[in-house]
C-alpha cells in the first residue's frame, strides 16, 4: 500500500499552487504532539502584516484581519507549542492574482457562424500572438489568463504549465476562473513572444440536439473562442503589464474542427514539425476586441486536468490492409497519442468505442453524445439536428504530411477501450498509446487488504470516478454533465478517497451560479437544460437539488469552513422557502427517486424507481433537517427553532402517509427500508435493520437499491453492525462481479444487461466509502467539524489476513492496520493529536491486550476506548472463549 504523503500546513485546504483573492484564509495543520498554544503570522516582503497567538489545541482556524494586494506573494507561518514550550514551525506560501481586474480586453479571431449548421464545416481554430521586448533584469513575473473554451499558452516556444482542457467549466455568464502562472523561467532579455492556442471547449459547443431535444447553444453561455490576459513583469524600479488588446495578432491554426463530443480534425500540412501552435506561412491579422462573457473573474482554485497513466495496446487486430482495431485492454477517458509514418495528404480516421462485438465490429452506442443516432425503440432513432452527423460518435481525423506525424488530442477527450484506425497499414504505425486525462485529484486515502478482488474493486471504482472528473463531477462520456443525484450518491465515498475540498467548493458555487429564479437548484450544474421530474421552471428533481446542501454538510464535517456555510446560507434559505411553497402531494411527484434500482417498475423511466413518492418526501425532509443544522451552526437561533419544528411536523406527516400497519414503509422494497432507517422514521431501528438485512440475505446478498439507496445502505449496515452483509454483497456473483466480468476494469451504468447504459459510469461506486469506513474502520463522525471527531472500528473478518487503511484528514493522518499472526491479530492505529475526540470500537469476540488505554463503556457486541491524543496505539487481539 502506498502511504499518503502528509502535508503539514494547508491554506484553503491546499498544500501547493495556492492563489487567493479574498479573505478569510482557512488554515489547517498537524503536529505530532499535544499542542498547548500556537502563533500565526502572515508575512509579505519580509514584513509581518498579521500576527495572532492563542492558548489552544485547535489546528483549524480562519484569519482575516489584514489586507491583500494584487499580484503579490505571502508567507503563512504557524508556530505550534507543546506542553514543554518546545515548538515546531510550519510554513506555506500563497499568491494573489489581479482580483479579476484585468487591464487586458477579451480578444478573438473574429469568426462567427452564419447559421448553426455551419458549425460542422471546416472552421480553423485561432492562435493569438503578442511580441514584446524585455529590456531590464526581471525581479518577478506572472501571467493571469483565461482562454475560452480551452486554451494552451506558450512563451518563446515553450508550453507554460502542464494542464489540459483548460479553462474550468462554469456558467461563464456568472463565473469565469482565470489561471495564474509564474513565468520567470520563460522570459528572456530582448524580443519575447506569447502565443495562445484556442479551442471550442464548452464555450462554443456544437448545436447537437442531445436526446433529440437539448441544444447546449440554447442554454450555456457561449461565444467565439477568445482570451484575456495580463502579463505582469516586475523590474527593480517599475512594473510593466503586457495586456491583451488591439495590438495583438491572430492567425488560423491547424485544427479544421474541434468539439468536446465529436472530436478533432487536424491538418499536419499546416504546421512546422509537430507543434500545432507553429503554423507554416501564418497570415497574421489584427485581433477583434470582444465583450467577453458576463461572469466575474475569479482565480481558479481547483486541481487542473492533467495527463496521467498511459496504456500500450493489449491487442491489435488487423481487419484489412486499410483498417486496424487497437484494444487497450481497459476503458479509459483521455487522449490518443499516435505517431505514424505517412505520405502527403493521407487521411486517417480514428473512431473510439467502449465496446466491440464478437466479429470485431465497434459498438459505439454507449458513447453516442446524447444518444444521437441510437435506435432507442423500434424505428425510433435520436436525431442530432441540422448538419449533425447521423451518429454522434467520438472521432478524430488526421490529414498527414510526408514523414512522421504525431497526433495527441488537445481540445477533446474520449471514453474508449477500442480504437478503429481507417486509412493506413499496420507498418505505418510507429507508436500508439492511450493516455488517461482527468482532474488531478490527489489521493486522500489508501486501502489494501489480502483479498485481491476487493483491491481490484477499489481500483475499478477509483479509475471510473477519475475517468469522469474534468473540472466537474460528471456522469459519463455520453453526456459529461454534473448531475446532482450522482454527486450526492458519491460524495461520501469521494471525500475519503480524494482531496475533494476545493472541487466540492467549486461544485457548490456551480449550483449557486445556476440557481433558478424561483429559488430551486438545477438538475445539473452547469445547467444544460435538463430538468426531468423537476419542481418547475427549470429546477431539478429533489434528490438532485440536494447536491448543494449535501456537499455543504460534508465539506463542513471534513474541512470545517464555516465561512462557506455563512456565504451559502442565503441561497439555501431561498431554495427552502421555494420548496415550502408546495404541499407534500405536489413535491412527492418531483423526483426520479432511487435511480438505477433493480426494483424499477414497468412505468416510464421518469417514475419507475421504487417507493418514489416516499423517497421524494424524504429528500424534502432532508433539506429541512440540513436547514435547521446550518442555522444552528450560524447561531441563527430563531431560524433553527423554526426549521427544527418544521422538520418534526414533516417527519410526522411522512410517517402518517407512508408507514404501513406492520411498521414497514411504502412498497416494502429494500429502498423503502433504507430511506426509513436513514432518516430515522422507524419506531424500532433494530427491527427495521434486521428486516432490511433479511431482504438482502434472502435475495442472495444482492442489493437491489439504486444509487441513493446503496450509498445510504453502506452507512446504515456499518453503523448497525452488519458489515458482513456488505462484504457478501460486494462478493456476490450477481453484483459487481457480474457487472465487471473478466474483461471490464470500469463500472457500468447499470447492473444486468446495461441496455442503453454507459460502460464507464461511476454512479454505483459508493461502496468505496465502506472499504474505508467499514472494512478499514476509519470514520469521521456525523457531528464532526473539520474532522475533529473520529471513530476507529475495524471490521476483522475471518476470511481476510490483513487490512491496511489510511485517511489524510485536515488535522493529520489517520491509520488503521491489522494483520493475523497465527491465532491472534495485531492491530496498529495512528491518530492525529489535538482532536476533540477519538473513540476506538472493538468486537467482543476478541480479548483485547493494550496498555494505557481507558475503556469508557461497552454494549452487547462491542467495547469502546478513548484514544484521543494517544498518537500510535498497538493492540493484540486474541479469540475470546464463549
Amino acid at each position: 500500500m502506498v502511504s499518503i504523503t502528509k502535508p503539514m500546513l494547508r491554506i484553503n485546504c491546499k498544500s501547493n499552487s495556492i492563489v487567493v483573492d479574498k479573505l478569510p484564509l482557512h488554515l489547517s495543520w498537524s503536529v505530532d504532539f499535544k499542542q498547548k498554544a500556537y502563533e500565526v503570522s502572515v508575512i509579505k516582503n519580509d514584513k509581518v502584516i498579521y500576527f495572532a497567538e492563542k492558548t489552544s489545541n485547535n489546528t483549524v482556524l480562519m484569519i482575516d484581519s489584514f489586507e491583500l494586494d494584487k499580484n503579490s506573494e505571502y508567507v503563512v507561518e504557524v508556530c505550534a507549542y507543546n506542553q514543554d514550550e518546545q515548538y515546531e514551525i510550519l510554513k506555506n506560501t500563497f499568491k494573489t492574482g489581479n482580483f479579476g481586474h484585468f487591464a487586458g480586453q477579451w480578444i478573438s479571431g473574429g469568426k462567427t457562424l452564419a447559421t448553426e449548421s455551419d458549425y460542422y464545416l471546416e472552421n480553423r481554430n485561432s492562435i493569438l500572438r503578442k511580441i514584446f521586448v524585455v529590456d531590464q533584469d526581471i525581479i518577478d513575473s506572472n501571467i493571469n489568463i483565461v482562454g475560452l473554451g480551452y486554451y494552451k499558452l506558450y512563451i518563446n516556444g515553450k508550453e507554460v504549465g502542464d494542464s489540459e482542457l483548460n479553462t474550468d467549466w462554469t456558467n461563464y455568464n456568472k463565473t469565469v476562473y482565470y489561471d495564474t502562472y509564474d513565468v520567470n523561467r520563460y522570459l528572456k532579455k530582448g524580443d519575447n513572444e506569447i502565443l495562445i492556442e484556442l479551442g471550442n471547449g464548452w464555450f462554443n459547443p456544437a448545436p447537437l440536439t442531445l436526446f433529440g431535444k437539448y441544444n447546449l447553444r440554447d442554454v450555456l453561455s457561449i461565444g467565439e473562442p477568445q482570451a484575456i490576459a495580463d502579463l505582469v513583469i516586475k523590474y527593480a524600479k517599475e512594473t510593466v503589464t503586457v495586456s491583451s488588446d488591439e495590438s495583438w495578432e491572430v492567425c488560423d491554426g491547424p485544427y479544421l474542427f474541434n468539439n468536446i463530443y465529436l472530436g478533432e480534425v487536424l491538418d499536419f500540412r499546416l504546421i512546422k514539425g509537430q507543434n500545432t501552435f507553429l503554423v507554416t506561412k501564418p497570415v497574421w491579422r489584427p485581433v477583434v476586441i470582444n465583450h467577453g462573457p458576463r461572469g466575474r473573474l475569479l482565480p481558479s482554485f481547483i486541481p487542473k486536468i492533467k495527463k496521467s497513466a498511459q496504456l500500450t495496446p493489449h491487442h491489435i487486430h488487423v481487419v484489412d490492409e486499410n483498417e486496424i482495431i487497437v484494444d487497450f485492454g481497459e476503458v479509459l477517458t483521455g487522449f490518443i497519442d499516435i505517431t505514424l509514418a505517412a505520405y502527403d495528404a493521407q487521411e486517417i480516421e480514428l473512431i473510439y468505442s467502449e465496446e466491440i462485438n464478437n466479429d470485431y465490429i465497434l459498438q459505439t452506442d454507449s458513447t453516442l453524445a446524447g444518444f444521437i443516432g441510437e435506435e432507442v425503440d423500434n424505428g425510433v432513432v435520436i436525431p442530432g439536428g441540422p448538419g449533425a452527423p447521423h451518429r454522434a460518435e467520438q472521432k478524430d481525423k488526421i490529414i498527414c504530411k510526408n514523414g512522421f506525424n504525431r497526433f495527441l488530442n488537445k481540445f477533446t477527450y474520449h471514453s474508449f477501450r477500442y480504437m478503429q484506425i481507417k486509412g493506413l497499414t499496420l507498418d505505418q504505425i510507429h507508436d500508439v498509446r492511450a493516455v488517461y486525462v482527468h482532474t488531478d485529484l490527489a489521493e486522500n486515502g489508501a486501502f489494501n487488504c489480502s483479498d485481491v478482488y476487493l483491491n481490484k474493486l477499489l481500483k475499478t471504482g477509483n479509475i471510473t470516478k477519475l475517468n469522469n472528473i474534468h473540472s466537474v463531477f460528471s456522469d459519463c462520456a455520453r453526456e459529461r454533465f454534473a448531475y446532482g443525484g450522482d454527486i450526492v450518491a458519491l460524495a461520501n465515498s469521494q471525500v475519503y478517497q480524494f482531496e475533494t475540498a476545493s472541487l466540492y467548493e467549486k461544485t457548490i458555487y456551480d449550483f449557486v451560479d445556476d440557481i433558478r429564479l424561483n429559488g430551486g437548484f438545477p438538475e445539473t450544474a452547469p445547467f444544460v437544460g435538463i430538468k426531468t421530474n423537476g419542481t418547475g421552471e427549470e429546477a431539478g428533481p429533489l434528490g438532485w437539488q440536494l447536491a448543494f446542501s449535501y456537499l455543504l454538510n460534508i465539506h463542513y464535517r471534513h474541512y470545517g469552513n464555516l465561512q462557506l456555510i455563512k456565504d451559502m446560507f442565503p441561497y439555501f434559505e431561498k431554495q427552502v422557502i421555494y420548496l415550502n411553497g408546495f404541499n407534500l402531494d405536489e413535491l412527492s411527484l418531483c423526483c426520479l427517486g432511487d435511480w438505477g434500482s433493480r426494483d424499477k417498475n414497468s412505468e416510464g423511466y421518469k417514475s419507475s424507481s421504487p417507493a418514489i413518492r416516499f423517497t421524494t418526501a424524504c429528500f424534502y425532509y432532508f433539506h429541512i433537517l440540513l436547514m435547521a443544522k446550518f442555522s444552528t451552526y450560524l447561531s441563527f437561533d430563531e431560524k433553527s427553532e423554526f426549521y427544527l419544528s418544521q422538520a418534526s411536523a414533516l417527519k410526522n406527516e411522512i410517517i402518517n402517509r407512508y408507514r404501513n400497519t406492520d411498521g414497514s414503509f411504502s412498497d416494502k422494497s429494500q429502498t423503502s427500508y433504507v430511506f426509513a432507517i436513514y432518516f430515522n422514521l422507524v419506531d424500532d431501528v433494530s427491527d427495521a435493520v434486521n428486516q432490511l438485512v433479511a431482504l438482502i440475505r434472502n435475495n442472495n446478498y444482492v442489493m437491489r437499491c439504486g444509487i441513493f439507496g446503496q450509498s445510504f445502505s453502506y452507512e446504515i449496515l456499518r453503523q448497525y453492525g452488519h458489515n458482513d452483509v456488505v462484504y457478501h454483497w460486494l462478493n456476490s456473483e450477481d453484483g459487481f462481479k457480474s457487472m465487471l466480468g473478466s474483461e471490464y476494469r470500469t463500472l457500468k451504468e447499470y447492473f444486468g444487461d446495461n441496455k442503453h447504459g454507459s460502460c464507464n459510469h461511476a454512479m454505483f461506486s459508493s461502496y468505496i466509502s465502506w472499504l474505508y469506513q467499514g472494512l478499514g474502520g476509519i470514520s469521521i463522525q456525523e457531528h464532526a467539524i473539520a474532522s475533529d471527531q473520529v471513530v476507529i472500528s475495524p471490521f476483522i473478518i475471518d476470511s481476510l489476513d490483513y487490512v491496511e487503511c489510511e485517511y489524510q484528514s485536515v488535522r493529520g493522518l489517520i491509520s488503521c492496520k491489522w494483520h493475523r499472526v497465527e491465532a491472534h491479530v495485531e492491530l496498529v492505529i495512528k491518530v492525529p493529536f489535538n482532536l476533540k475526540g477519538c473513540i476506538l470500537s472493538l468486537d467482543k469476540r476478541y480479548n483485547i491486550h493494550v496498555n494505557n488505554v481507558i475503556e469508557i463503556y461497552s454494549d452487547e457486541s462491542k467495547r469502546y476506548f478513548d484514544i484521543t491524543d494517544m498518537g500510535e496505539v498497538e493492540i493484540i487481539l486474541t479469540p475470546a472463549l464463549h
